[in-house]
């Protein structure tokens, strides 16, 4: 162990015949004086649980109060902010009439914090910002005091990295445990120390004590903050070893010896019945289908994981990995033609074989299956692979005539390119997202129907490989995007050659002379559009046929997909889905995000809702489109008062010194307090840039917080800034890196 990190001179004293403990289940007491080396540290737990003192309260609650304690603890790690009354009576198994009285007998023993019937506390966790913020795996959970962040990884036996601050001087400290929480791995100043307060007053441990038990970066600035407090006030300085073993001795009995318990999440115990049952049946083995099983896998279920057809789903197959690397090879044919915008310099692409182009598409899609999703399965032993056609029956899945019993049941089938109902449809060979990144010749001129991602995506495409590209829309190119943002795309898309027809009506299509003739309707007036080949890009459809979900009562909504609730609950007990088959949120992260919430929620009772509010959203277009959060128009109807400030490109230097400033970047903020609500991007590299909006989002900040960051120069999230600074300030005016 680093030195910095090792005990002091903390020689074990004699201890006095007995120590103040209590029961709390059997075989576990509290405090646990068996992580206790120090004197200093067994003094004051001993003051801490003195009669009436917080530790003293917080004994001898009855089983049923500890089993709603211990749901509040798990949901908070779980979850990273605390859950609600619903939430701890699916997970305890309770009413909430039930809940609520165990509930008000935590917080009469200062165990849990209360506003209202809503909770926002329990003790080591709160959700309020106390300035120490403990990391678990993803999740940042926010911590009471410093000896209650050194305890979170004993408590739930892992290894945690906590962030806070000094008191006195603001000076950042990051403390690293390991042996599962139980030892320091590493302190961010050598020199931190913390003050533990004995000042208990009101019976409010959160408002007394805890509100003054701080780091501090040295025993300088501990003194020196402590110059400032009564002379009398009661309260100790510890090391940080003796801080974490404060941490462990108060916190780490909180859920101990409990049957299947292991952090957080409870392991699936194997059923002693029928040993052929599975705990969990995936149907569907694409992006969401392989993240539920392997995450259910993780927590020691046994899942049956169901495939139809070629195995890993649309992404890696059809979709995301095909079309983006055929957009890339096309990118590269239009960099050439426009490479004299730099002086002095002229360059020449063209493609001299399709064919050698897709063909190395259709290699990498094999290799990332075959990597990403087949050399996979062996590496879990609890996910069974079957094959065939599924549809749900009395005791689980029926799959090529072979009955599967699962307790629970995910759907992830995904969804098919949408046909769009136009008269004669059926009656010539369109190409759908599908069968156009199959294409091995090009063809001479093309028709897109849609003006979605998919249509906008493979519009530019065809049309930098050299075909003659006409997009047909019925309302505008992007509808869901800014406005700014789809009237600048569509200017450069026609720059480009590419014909955009909007605001129609769809008449007919049929077979002709030139290949594809479609007849529209725009300003009442009939007009024909010709073209070799025609692609369908009007959306997708839910995979749901044959799987016979309304004899299990599985209800769809009007776009066909199957109606989930923000826990991926189906309307049928025991039934999840996750991914395209829902008919929302269709991006393959999201797809993989529900479904590894769906797995969890499936084995441990529902505590985990699905958020989308600081997701992600980007179109490959070239200027990318990258959006998170509300935009201008989603805001409004929301009922919020906003603020926007929308810079063009032009005032990026990345994009000046690229000589290429098409774009603009567009923040929608809360007009009261001006916290980020929205960023949308235009721009070429937009799509690496979206991600510290999201993060902004999610965290709460403000857009002057924002503007305060520290971005590097000459990159284009580094416009991120200056849309920020552009709320207050013209941003014209100020000098490089000024703000």
């Amino acid at each position: 162990m680093n030195s910095c990190c090792a005990p002091g001179s903390n020689r074990r004293r004699v201890s006095p015949p007995t120590l103040p403990s209590f029961a709390l289940r059997p075989g576990v007491r509290f405090p646990d004086w068996s992580a206790v080396t120090s004197p200093v540290v067994e003094d004051a737990l001993t003051t801490l649980a003195q009669s009436d003192h917080v530790l003293h309260r917080w004994s001898d609650y009855s089983p049923a109060a500890d089993r709603v304690r211990v749901a509040l603890l798990q949901l908070y790690a779980a979850e990273g902010q605390a859950p609600t009354l619903g939430d701890l009576a699916a997970r305890t198994g309770l009413t909430e009439a039930r809940v609520r009285p165990l509930l008000e007998d935590l917080r009469q023993r200062d165990l849990v914090v209360l506003e209202g019937e809503r909770i926002v506390g329990a003790y080591p966790f709160t959700d309020n910002d106390t300035g120490h913020r403990v990391r678990l795996d993803t999740r940042t959970i926010r911590a009471m005091c410093a000896v209650d962040a050194l305890g979170v990884g004993a408590m739930l036996d892992r290894d945690v990295e906590i962030s806070s601050r000094c008191r006195h001087c603001n000076a950042r400290i990051r403390i690293a445990t390991e042996d599962r929480g139980r030892a320091l791995a590493d302190v961010e100043p050598r020199t931190a120390v913390v003050w533990l307060s004995l000042r208990y007053e009101s019976g409010c441990a959160a408002n007394s004590l805890c509100s003054v038990t701080e780091f501090f970066c040295s025993d300088e600035h501990l003194s020196a903050w402590r110059r400032h407090r009564p002379g009398d006030e009661p309260g100790v300085r510890l090391s940080m070893d003796e801080a974490l073993q404060a941490g462990r001795a108060i916190f780490g009995p909180s859920i101990a010896g409990l049957q299947d318990q292991s952090g957080v999440e409870r392991r699936v115990a194997r059923r002693s019945g029928n040993s052929g049952a599975y705990d969990l049946a995936v149907v569907g083995a694409g992006s969401a289908g392989f993240s539920a099983a392997i995450t259910a896998a993780e927590q020691g279920a046994r899942v049956a994981l169901i495939g139809s057809g070629t195995i890993g789903g649309t992404c890696v197959n059809i979709g995301c990995v095909p079309s983006k690397t055929l957009i890339r090879a096309a990118e590269t044919l239009h960099n050439a033609r426009v490479a004299a915008r730099f002086a002095g310099i002229t360059a020449e692409a063209a493609v001299n074989d399709w064919r050698a182009t897709v063909h190395q598409k259709d290699e990498l899609v094999r290799g990332l299956r075959q990597t990403k999703y087949l050399d996979l399965l062996p590496a879990y032993s609890g996910i069974t692979y079957h094959e065939g056609p599924a549809r749900l029956v009395d005791d689980g899945v029926e799959a090529d005539s072979k009955r599967i019993a699962a307790d629970k049941i995910i759907i992830a089938t995904g969804a098919r390119p949408a046909v769009p109902a136009i008269p004669g449809i059926e009656t010539v060979p369109y190409l759908t997202s599908t069968t156009a990144l199959e294409l091995e010749e090009l063809p001479t001129s093309l028709l897109v129907i849609g003006g979605g991602y998919v249509g906008a995506e493979l519009g530019q495409m065809f049309a930098r490989a050299g075909v003659k590209v006409t997009l047909v829309c019925r309302s505008r190119l992007l509808p869901e995007a800014e406005p700014e943002i789809i009237d600048a795309l569509t200017a450069y898309f026609r720059d480009e050659g590419i014909s955009v027809v909007s605001r129609i009506a769809y008449r007919s299509i049929c077979a002709s002379k030139a290949g594809i003739t479609l007849t529209i309707r725009r300003d009442d007036e009939d007009l024909t559009l010709e073209a070799d080949r025609v692609l369908v890009a009007t959306g997708r459809v839910p995979n749901t046929e044959g799987l016979l979900l309304a004899e299990r009562s599985v209800a769809l909504a009007a776009n066909g997909g199957i109606v989930v609730d923000e826990r991926m609950r189906t309307t049928a007990p025991g039934i999840y889905a996750a991914g395209d088959v829902t008919g929302q949120d269709q991006f393959v992260y999201m797809a993989a995000y529900g479904a590894k919430l769906a797995a969890k929620n499936a084995l441990h009772g529902d505590s985990l809702r699905y958020d989308k509010a600081a997701m992600p959203a980007v179109v490959f277009t070239d200027p990318q489109v990258a959006s998170v959060g509300l935009t201008e128009a989603a805001a409004q109807r929301a009922s919020r008062r906003v603020r926007v400030s929308t810079i063009g490109l032009d005032q990026v230097p990345r994009a000046l010194a690229a000589r290429d400033t098409r774009g603009l970047i567009k923040l929608v903020a809360d007009a009261d307090g001006g916290k980020l609500l929205g960023a949308h991007i235009l721009a070429p590299e937009g799509a690496d840039s979206i991600q510290t909006a999201a993060v902004a989002i999610k965290c709460g900040l403000t857009v002057q917080q924002l503007a305060d960051t520290i971005f590097p120069y000459l990159t284009t999230v580094e416009g991120l800034k200056l849309a920020a600074l552009a709320f207050d300030k013209e941003v014209a005016k100020l000098s490089c890196c000024a703000g």
